[in-house]
C-alpha cells in the first residue's frame, strides 16, 4: 500500500513525498534467487535490450518498445513519449486496450512530475488519494496504477515511458519500478546511438554530396570550356548568315525571295539566341540588348511554317496525321523577344506532337484576360496524369526515355519567368494538354523586326579587321551597305601599319586572332592614335573577351552575331561621340 498524503499538500510535493518513501524501499538491497520471477525478468530485460540496438528505424524502436512495456509488466496500457523542440509531449507509440483515452490519453500531472524530478514514479491505488485525482487529468482519464520513467540523454529528460491500469487498481511490486528504470536506461542509450548513428549517416551524406558537387563542378567547367568554344565558333557562323540577309533584304528582290530570306534570318536570330543561353555553361552573362516590344500574334503567326518538319513530316512518318491551327486575338505588345518567345513555344509544339499517337490537332491561340496577354497550345495527345502534372517542369524529368533530355519544358518556365510571366497547364490523362503562357501586357508600340538600312548620316572611313575571311567579307558588306568607306585587314599587324600612314575615324576589330589579340590591338592603336575610337567584336561573351586593363582604349563591345540595324546604331554612336 502506498503512503497516504496529506491533503493540505499541493499535487507535486505530494507526488513527491510518495514517491520518496516507495524509493526507500527500493534502496533495500534485493536477492534474486535462481528461477525467480525477478530473474526471469531481468533476463527477458536483457534480451529486450538486445534486440532494441537491432532496430535501427525510430519508429520501429518506440512500437516495439511499447509492445514490450505492456508485455513485461503486463500493463494494460503502455506509451512512449517524446518532448517535441517546444518541450510538448508527444506519443509516439501506444498500446491501448478498451479505454476510450482521448487526444491526450496520459495525464500531464505524471509527466511534469517525471521531467522535474528525473526520476521513475509508481503509484499503486490512485482511488485512495481523492485529492491527488482532482487536482489533476488522473480522475478524468480513470487513472487506478500507474508507472512512469524518464528517458534522460546529455542529462536532458527527451521523454517518458509509462503504463498503467485504468478502472480498477492493480498495485506494481517496488522490483518493477527497478525494472522501468533499467528498461528506460536502455532505450534512452538506444536512442542516443540512434541519434548519433543519424548524426555519423547525415555527414556521410552531406561529404558524398560535397564530393558528387565538386565532380559535377568539374565536368561543367570542362563542359563550359567546350561550350564556350562551340558557341564561339557557331557565332561566327551564324554572323555570315545573319548578315547576308540583312544584305539580302536591304536590296529589291521579288517577295517570295524576300520571305523566304526573312524566315532564314528569323532561324538565324532563334539559333544565336540558343547559342546566347549555351554561353551560360562558360559564365557568360546574358544581355538585354535584344529585348523589344512586339504583338504575339507576329510570333504565333511564323510558327506553324517553322515546325512543319515536326508536325507534318516527322508526324506522317510515324503514321499520324496532325493539323495544326492558329486563331490569333487581338491582343496589346508584350515585352519580350521573339526569339524567346518561339523557343518557348516551338518547344511546347514539339512536345505537344510528341504526346500525339493518332490523328488529332494542336490549337494555337492568343488573347487576353485582364491586364495579361496569354498564348496557348492545345492537343489531342495523350495528357498527363497527377503525378507527371507535377514534374512535368523539373530540369532532367522526361517521360521520352533516352530521347529526351528533361531540359526542354524546364528551360520554358526559365525563360518565361525571366520575363515577368509564367506558364500553366491544364491536362486529362487520354483527352490532351493545354500549356499557356502569360506574359504581361506593354504599352509601348512593337518594333519592326526587319532591318532599316539607310545611308549613313554621319561619313566616316572604317577599318575593320578579322581573322576569318567569311566574318571579315560580311561585315565590309554590311558597313559598306551603311555608306561608309571601309578599309579591310587581315591580322592586327596590317592594321598598325596602316595607322601609320592613315587616320581613319573607326576601328573594328575581332577579340580572337592569332599572334596579336583585339586587346593587344586596342592597346597599340591607342599608342599611335589616341583618338581612334576600337570596337571590338567577339563569338565569346564580353565578360571572357575583354581584358579588364584595356576599357580605356574600348569604346565599345559586341557580342557576334551583330544585326544591321544594331551595327548601324553602334557606328552612328560612335562616331557622333568622336565629333561632339
Amino acid at each position: 500500500m502506498s503512503p497516504s498524503i496529506d491533503p493540505k499538500k499541493g499535487a507535486k510535493e505530494r507526488l513527491l513525498g510518495l514517491n520518496r518513501a516507495v524509493h526507500a524501499k527500493l534502496d533495500q538491497p534485493v536477492v534474486l534467487e535462481s528461477g525467480t520471477g525477478d530473474e526471469r525478468q531481468l533476463t527477458r530485460l536483457l534480451e529486450i535490450a538486445k534486440a532494441m540496438n537491432r532496430i535501427h528505424d525510430q519508429d520501429q524502436l518506440l512500437a516495439y518498445v511499447s509492445e514490450r512495456l505492456r508485455e513485461l509488466f503486463d500493463a494494460q496500457n503502455s506509451f512512449v513519449i517524446l518532448f517535441d523542440s517546444e518541450g510538448e509531449p508527444v506519443i509516439q507509440a501506444s498500446h491501448v486496450r478498451d479505454v476510450d483515452c482521448g487526444s491526450m490519453p496520459v495525464s500531464r500531472t505524471l509527466l511534469e512530475y517525471v521531467r522535474g524530478s528525473r526520476e521513475p514514479l509508481i503509484i499503486d491505488d490512485a482511488a485512495s488519494h481523492s485529492e491527488l485525482r482532482s487536482h489533476s487529468s488522473i480522475e478524468q482519464l480513470k487513472i487506478a496504477s500507474a508507472m512512469c520513467a524518464p528517458l534522460i540523454v546529455d542529462d536532458e529528460v527527451i521523454g517518458i515511458l509509462q503504463f498503467d491500469q485504468r478502472g480498477d487498481p492493480h498495485p506494481f511490486p517496488s522490483s518493477d519500478l527497478r525494472l522501468l528504470s533499467l528498461f528506460a536506461d536502455q532505450v534512452a542509450t538506444v536512442l542516443n546511438n540512434q541519434c548519433l548513428l543519424s548524426r555519423v549517416q547525415d555527414a556521410l551524406a552531406e561529404t558524398k554530396l560535397t564530393q558528387s558537387r565538386l565532380v559535377e563542378s568539374e565536368r561543367l567547367s570542362a563542359l563550359g570550356e567546350m561550350a564556350g568554344g562551340i558557341a564561339h565558333n557557331f557565332n561566327n557562323t551564324l554572323f555570315v548568315a545573319l548578315g547576308l540577309c540583312d544584305v539580302l533584304l536591304a536590296k529589291d528582290i521579288q517577295k517570295d525571295v524576300r520571305d523566304a530570306v526573312d524566315r532564314i534570318r528569323t532561324c538565324s536570330l532563334d539559333a544565336a539566341n540558343m547559342v546566347r543561353r549555351l554561353r551560360t555553361f562558360s559564365n557568360g552573362p546574358l544581355s538585354d540588348s535584344g529585348e523589344l516590344t512586339i504583338l504575339p500574334s507576329t510570333v504565333v503567326s511564323d510558327l506553324p511554317i517553322l515546325t512543319r518538319h515536326k508536325w507534318k513530316d516527322e508526324a506522317v512518318e510515324r503514321g499520324v496525321r496532325i493539323e495544326m491551327r492558329v486563331e490569333a486575338g487581338t491582343t496589346p505588345p508584350v515585352r519580350a523577344r521573339a526569339a524567346d518567345l518561339r523557343e518557348i513555344l516551338t518547344n511546347l509544339i514539339f512536345n505537344a506532337v510528341d504526346s500525339m499517337q493518332s490523328d488529332g490537332k494542336i490549337t494555337i491561340s492568343t488573347g487576353t484576360e485582364g491586364e495579361r496577354v496569354f498564348i496557348r497550345i492545345a492537343d489531342e495527345g495523350v495528357g498527363m496524369d497527377e503525378t507527371l502534372l507535377r514534374k512535368i517542369f523539373e530540369p532532367f524529368f522526361t517521360t521520352k526515355g533516352a530521347k529526351g533530355s528533361g531540359f526542354g519544358l524546364s528551360t520554358c518556365w526559365s525563360i518565361a519567368r525571366s520575363l515577368g510571366g509564367e506558364i500553366t497547364v491544364d491536362s486529362v490523362e487520354g483527352e490532351g494538354s493545354t500549356f499557356t503562357l502569360w506574359m504581361r501586357s506593354s504599352h509601348e508600340a512593337p518594333r519592326s523586326k526587319r532591318p532599316s538600312a539607310k545611308l549613313s548620316t554621319v561619313p566616316g572611313h572604317i577599318f575593320i579587321v578579322d581573322d576569318d575571311p567569311a566574318v571579315l567579307r560580311t561585315m565590309v558588306e554590311l558597313t559598306r551597305l551603311l555608306g561608309y568607306q571601309v578599309s579591310s585587314f587581315g591580322s592586327g599587324a596590317e592594321v598598325l601599319d596602316a595607322l601609320e600612314l592613315n587616320e581613319p575615324d573607326l576601328l573594328f576589330s575581332d577579340v580572337g586572332m592569332p599572334e596579336m589579340s583585339g586587346n593587344d590591338l586596342a592597346r597599340r592603336a591607342f599608342a599611335l592614335r589616341p583618338e581612334l575610337p576600337v570596337v571590338l567584336l567577339t563569338g565569346w561573351c564580353e565578360d571572357l573577351a575583354l581584358d579588364p586593363e584595356i576599357h580605356e582604349f574600348v569604346a565599345t563591345v559586341l557580342t557576334k552575331p551583330v544585326t544591321l540595324d544594331l551595327l548601324k546604331e553602334t557606328i552612328s554612336q560612335v562616331l557622333r561621340a568622336r565629333t561632339s
